[in-house]
């Protein structure tokens, strides 16, 4: 579940930075718009600037070119009111435009529309400046506030923003916690599956599909789990089966073809060909073992009889037996290397499969090197375990073994003693590394974890 609260806590924290996101761009938004479009008011100076370009010489009035100018660039027409009340001066003025106006007049369209026309004014000597725009063009509304409320306006800013803040907290709360609802089915059937269980989750909602699509993909691996389960059940039993029925021919026939080996009334030749059929024999024998045990190793049949063993005493005896073996070829050499603080190691471990391991990689180094080798077994602490490392000077071994350390490759040549040595060694918490030193030859290290 800690996945899912992750998926919970990433999306809420999302969901809430990206509502927060979205308000600081709304607010700096209005701030580049309110920069880029500034209140359409003019400013007093320019209205004045235009005002106090129309000048009276002679009774006719005259509009400088300055301020013709500034004129031209923000109004449309402009006409001067006398004191009682009529137009003395105008330009361009629009011809709904009264020419006379009363008190009241003049007291309304100062603060709002001259016939729809937005208009500013400006006070001046002779008169009311009046300066209009297009209809259509300006919005004008008057707002009034109390100092109180203006003096409030940074705080509810703040509130607004808190609110805001809370707000996309809450929703991204409660998305996040719909969310959680949603797929903690999911999550359970998608961990269910990991374990081979079967699941029925409830197929309505927004993961109704995937829900059926889990329900039927649960039906469908339980049933090819059966299948594989009765297959290989089968085919151990068949290896098993074969094994016990092949162990007795294969013993009279070693027998049998010992006996005229030694036969004295067989010519030499003859018994040389005994001692062919029995070798082969023997090897027959050890590749049926060898299949039946890697078959129970595969699927975890085979029983584990752990005991406190001396790996250094191990090591010693399945050197001597190899040193002492009278079949074994002069051009072959063992050396036991084991240092003083292996002595006391013990390990807990089923001692016939680690014998076996030892032995298997010990054979393989013979097998593999017809002409001879030197083979060096060494043992030595490793924390508080310990690494049994079986070396030769021969002609190394293949790279399919050394690229796939990890998991148990089939190899022609080397039928099936390495794979046997990765799954006892699996079996037994620890590891087999191969590699080929720069100075020739071949080294597999059997690796105890403490």
């Amino acid at each position: 579940m800690k996945s899912l609260r992750k998926i919970i806590i990433g999306s809420i924290l999302l969901t809430a930075t990206i509502s927060l996101l979205l308000v600081v761009v709304n607010i700096l938004f209005t701030a580049n718009w309110a920069m880029k479009n500034p209140s359409v008011t003019h400013s007093k100076y320019d209205i004045g600037a235009i005002a106090d370009g129309l000048t009276n010489i002679d009774g006719a009035y005259y509009l400088n070119e300055t301020a013709a100018a500034q004129f031209d660039a923000q109004y449309s027409w402009a006409m001067l009111i006398s004191q009682d009340g009529n137009v003395v001066w105008s330009k361009n003025l629009p011809a709904d435009v009264p020419l006379t106006y009363t008190l009241t007049d003049i007291a309304t369209f100062t603060r709002w529309y001259l016939n729809d026309y937005p208009v500013s004014v400006w006070e001046s000597e002779d008169g009311l400046m009046v300066l209009g725009e297009p209809k259509g063009s300006i919005w004008k509304y008057p707002i009034t506030s109390t100092e109180a409320t203006i003096s409030q306006i940074p705080s509810y800013l703040g509130g607004f923003l808190i609110l805001n803040f809370v707000a996309a907290l809450i929703l991204a709360l409660l998305l996040g916690s719909w969310l959680y609802l949603k797929l903690k089915p999911i999550y359970e059937g998608i961990t269910a599956l990991q374990k081979k269980e079967t699941i029925i989750l409830p197929t309505k909602g927004v993961t109704g599909e995937v829900a059926r699509i889990l329900n039927e993909t649960s039906v469908v691996l339980k049933e090819q789990g059966k299948r594989l389960a009765d297959r290989d059940k089968t085919r151990t039993e068949w290896i098993a089966g074969v094994s016990h029925d092949i162990r007795t021919p294969l013993s009279m026939v070693m027998g049998y073809s010992s006996q005229l080996e030694t036969n004295p009334n067989l010519l030499p030749a003859e018994q040389d060909q005994a001692k062919i059929i029995r070798e082969q024999s023997q090897r027959i024998k050890t590749l049926v073992a060898d299949l039946n045990i890697a078959s129970k190793l595969e699927y975890e049949m085979q029983p584990l009889h752990l005991s406190k063993v001396s790996p250094a005493a191990m090591v010693r005896s399945i050197a001597a037996d190899y040193i002492n073996n009278n079949d074994l070829s002069d051009s072959y050499s063992i050396f036991l290397e084991a240092t003083e603080d292996s002595n006391g190691l013990s390990l807990l471990c089923d001692e016939a499969l680690i014998h076996r391991a030892i032995t298997n990689l010990i054979d393989n180094s013979i097998q593999h090197n017809g002409n001879g080798c030197i083979i060096n077994v060494s043992i030595k602490k490793y924390q508080d375990g310990c690494i049994i490392k079986i070396s030769d000077d021969g002609k190394g071994y293949p790279p399919e073994v050394l690229g796939n350390s990890d998991e148990p490759v089939f190899l022609e040549n080397h039928g099936l003693g390495l794979i046997i040595v990765r799954r006892i060694m699996k079996l037994h918490g620890g590891k087999v590394t191969f590699e080929n030193p720069s100075s020739g030859g071949g080294s597999a290290s059997l690796i105890f974890n403490p």
